[in-house]
């Protein structure tokens, strides 16, 4: 059997979670989840995280981490080894999953891991200022870096502030390595736009009708709590902000359904580079590395599942 990994990504609520379990039961394949929410256990209905202990392809690294702590793409990658390894000994095909793409883009680009880095991300994360301010700071020091990651985004602004603590050298310097983990076959899953939203919009309200306020609540006061307002996961920061224990005020969610409306359009002109990055990459032909972008408003699942399976088949067999 040739060793080789199926990666299926895509901007939230386009699908690419039942795209990948049917294809799993096409070709023997296990689940590996790449959504940063769902790997840790408090977080359920918020994460939109799929009940995977009741399915009978088995799923991976979904409730890996019991603690409120920053599981590192480093981390992510390493972990993946040592999984990849332990499927295809079992004669399977790894399935990775998710739409977080700086997890997604490990398994393709080697990450940095530069001593000293960890000491400042805690120094940093203690200082309390907004992030916009720490975006500045950023940007005083490398324009490049801090025009790749978004005002709001205080976890990866902190870590590219603390290369620069701990080097005194530029983050954009740090240039990620093309060093995919094996051949690999890359579904970006989208959706016409208008269709995209009302899937989102129809999600935050499941997500609700589900308990999800509730799932926040049980968290409040927690450690927990300042650990999902520091990672400002789309809805939960939102939710704690809502003190009105007996009133869920509409307009909640209203903005979380907005805020997951932009998240989306980041993530699709971030996968739009990547597959671009990945053409070009694998365009000499040394590494077997396909990309494939499927419109699922265009086309039916079922069928595009057996098209599918039979390319990759053809791929790597």
């Amino acid at each position: 059997m040739k060793r080789y990994v199926v990666l299926i990504s895509g901007a939230t609520a386009t699908g690419k979670s039942g795209i990948a379990l049917q294809l799993a039961q096409k070709i023997s394949g296990e689940i590996i989840n790449a959504d940063i929410g769902s790997f840790y256990s408090p977080l359920t209905i918020g994460t939109a995280k799929p009940d995977f202990a009741s399915e009978t392809v088995p799923h991976h690294f979904f409730n890996i981490l019991d603690q409120p702590d920053n599981f590192t793409v480093v981390q992510f990658r390493e972990r993946l080894k040592v999984l990849l390894q332990e499927i295809w000994n079992r004669g399977n095909v790894p399935v990775i999953v998710g739409g977080s793409a700086f997890y997604i883009k490990s398994f393709f680009y080697k990450q940095h891991d530069i001593e000293g880095t960890d000491i400042w991300v805690r120094e940093l994360e203690k200082l309390l200022v907004p992030s916009k301010e720490l975006w500045l700071q950023l940007q005083s020091v490398d324009q490049q870096r801090a025009s790749q990651i978004n005002e709001a985004d205080r976890y990866r602004i902190i870590r590219a502030l603390a290369i620069f603590k701990a080097t005194g050298q530029k983050p954009s310097l740090f240039k990620q390595e093309f060093e995919p983990l094996a051949p690999f076959y890359f579904v970006v899953c989208s959706r016409d736009r208008s269709d995209l939203y009302k899937r989102i919009n129809k999600r935050v309200l499941e997500m609700v009708d589900s308990g999800w306020r509730e799932e926040v609540e049980n968290l409040r006061g927690t450690k927990w709590e300042s650990f999902l307002r520091k990672k400002k996961l789309i809805g939960y920061d939102d939710l704690l902000e809502n003190n009105n224990n007996d009133v869920v005020i509409s307009d909640v969610f209203d903005v979380i359904a907005q805020k997951t409306r932009n998240y989306a359009k980041r993530q699709i002109i971030f996968l739009n580079k990547l597959q671009k990055e990945l053409r070009q990459a694998t365009s000499s032909g040394d590494l077997i590395g396909r990309v494939e972008e499927i419109n699922l408003t265009l086309y039916g699942v079922g069928l595009y599942i057996n098209g599918l399976s039979e390319q990759i088949l053809k791929t790597f067999f």
